[in-house]
C-alpha cells in the first residue's frame, strides 16, 4: 500500500492508516470503501473496516463501520523509497479522522519531515481537525520529538534515517515545504466550510480536489497565492456515479485560468476513470501543477 499509484495526480499512495466513515454527500461513491469491503475477510487488510450492508430494496452497499486502524508496518515506507516522487498521503482514509491518536500524527508528520527528498499530498475532508493539530503551539516539538523517538527505535529505523533522509527536523522550516495541505469539496457548501478552515493553516501549498464535482462552485476570493494554490477537478466513475455537469467544471476551468491558479482536470464521469468524449482536447490536456 502502495509504492505506486493509478491516481493521474501524484505518483505513489501512503497509507499508514486504515478505515474512515462517510462525513459529506462526496462520500457516497467512496471507491476506498469499496476496496476494504472487498478486503474485509479474515485476514483481509480490510478485515473489520467495511462491510457490504442490504440497503432497502435489496441492494448491497459497501459501508465503513468506523473503525480506524494504524500501520506500524507501513509507516516508515517512504523512508525506503529513494527516488524522489509525490506521495498521497493515505488514500484510503483521511490522516485527519478524529479517531487517529496524535501521537500517530506526529510520526506521520515526522516521516514526512525526514523524507524532504518527497512532495507529501494531504487530502482531507476534516480540516477543523487539521487545523487544531498543525496550529498546535507545541507542534514542532511534538514532530521532533517522534523523530528523535523514531530514530532511536531499533537499528533498522536509524540506519534508514542516518542513511536516506539527511538532517532530522528540529531547525528545519515550518510549514514544511515538502507537505501540500488540501481538502476535498463536491459543491458550494462544502467548498466554502473546508477552504475556509484550510486558509488558517499555513502550508507550502494550499489546494483543493473538486472530486466529484457534484454542483456549481463559485470560489470568490479563494483563488490567490495566499488562498489556494492548486485546483483539482473531476467526476465519478462507476456504475452509481452522478453525472457532472459539464457547465459546472468548464465555469471552475476559467475561474481558476482568469486567476492563474493552476488546475489539474482528472477525468470526467462515466462508466470508468479517465475522458469520455464531454471535455475539448485543450481542457483535457490541463494537468498543471502548483508553480514552484
Amino acid at each position: 500500500m502502495a509504492e505506486h499509484s493509478n491516481i493521474a495526480w501524484t505518483n505513489a499512495s501512503w497509507n499508514p492508516i486504515r478505515g474512515c466513515e462517510r462525513v459529506s454527500e462526496g462520500c457516497r461513491n467512496c471507491y476506498a470503501e469499496v476496496f476494504a469491503a472487498r478486503h474485509s475477510y479474515e485476514g483481509g487488510w480490510g478485515h473489520e473496516l467495511a462491510e457490504y450492508v442490504k440497503r432497502p430494496g435489496g441492494k448491497m452497499e459497501a459501508r465503513w463501520t468506523g473503525k480506524i486502524e494504524t500501520s506500524a508496518r507501513h509507516l516508515e515506507n517512504p523512508l525506503r523509497w529513494r527516488d524522489p516522487r509525490m506521495i498521497f498521503v493515505n488514500s484510503m482514509s483521511d490522516l485527519f479522522h478524529d479517531r487517529v491518536p496524535m501521537d500517530f500524527l506526529d510520526k506521520c508528520f515526522a516521516v514526512m519531515a525526514m523524507s524532504s527528498r518527497h512532495t507529501f499530498q494531504i487530502l482531507t475532508k476534516r480540516p477543523r481537525r487539521m487545523l487544531d493539530y498543525l496550529t498546535r503551539k507545541d507542534i514542532t516539538d511534538r514532530i521532533g520529538h517522534a523523530e528523535h523517538e523514531m530514530a532511536g527505535t531499533g537499528k533498522r529505523t536509524a540506519i534508514l534515517v542516518d542513511s536516506y533522509c539527511g538532517p532530522a527536523h528540529r531547525g528545519a522550516a515550518w510549514p514544511l515545504p515538502n507537505v501540500w495541505l488540501g481538502v476535498s469539496a463536491e459543491d458550494q457548501d462544502t467548498f466554502d466550510a473546508r477552504v475556509e478552515i484550510l486558509s488558517q493553516v499555513l502550508a507550502a501549498v494550499r489546494f483543493v480536489s473538486c472530486e466529484p464535482l457534484l454542483g456549481e462552485i463559485d470560489t470568490g476570493n479563494a483563488l490567490d497565492p495566499d488562498g489556494l494554490n492548486w485546483v483539482i477537478c473531476g467526476g465519478e466513475s462507476g456504475p452509481n456515479r452522478r453525472e457532472m455537469d459539464m457547465d459546472h467544471a468548464r465555469d471552475l476551468i476559467r475561474q481558476c485560468q482568469l486567476s492563474d491558479i493552476p488546475i489539474f482536470v482528472k477525468q470526467d464521469s462515466g462508466p470508468r476513470p479517465g475522458m469520455q468524449g464531454r471535455f475539448t482536447d485543450a481542457e483535457w490536456a490541463l494537468k498543471q501543477y502548483p508553480k514552484s
